[in-house]
């Protein structure tokens, strides 16, 4: 009685996904928009922290926002997820899954 559970059940192993271009892509732009917003706060630290009384529009330095731009990068150049490559409902051998 003891040995017949684990002959049915299906064992499978983690296996990462590859880091190719676009996922270093992705990786890097999140990686230069901390930096640059970091190193915005200690140059201009007022610049990221706009005064509330009197309540006034903020004045945002350009290249700190064009930093904040570079985290869009990930919109265009993220990897495809294998789900919407059409590989939700099987695995790679072509078996359904459970």
């Amino acid at each position: 009685p003891i040995c017949l559970g684990g002959r049915r059940s299906v064992r499978t192993r983690y296996r990462p996904d590859r880091w190719g271009p676009r996922a270093w892509l992705v990786a890097g732009s999140g990686a230069v928009v901390a930096a640059a917003m970091i190193w915005a706060g200690s140059l201009d630290p007022e610049a990221l922290h706009p005064g509330v009384v009197p309540l006034t529009a903020p004045e945002l330095p350009l290249w700190p926002a064009a930093a904040v731009l570079v985290g869009l990068v990930p919109a265009l150049v993220a990897p495809v997820p294998p789900s919407a490559r059409g590989l939700d409902a099987h695995d790679r051998s072509g078996k359904e899954q459970a």
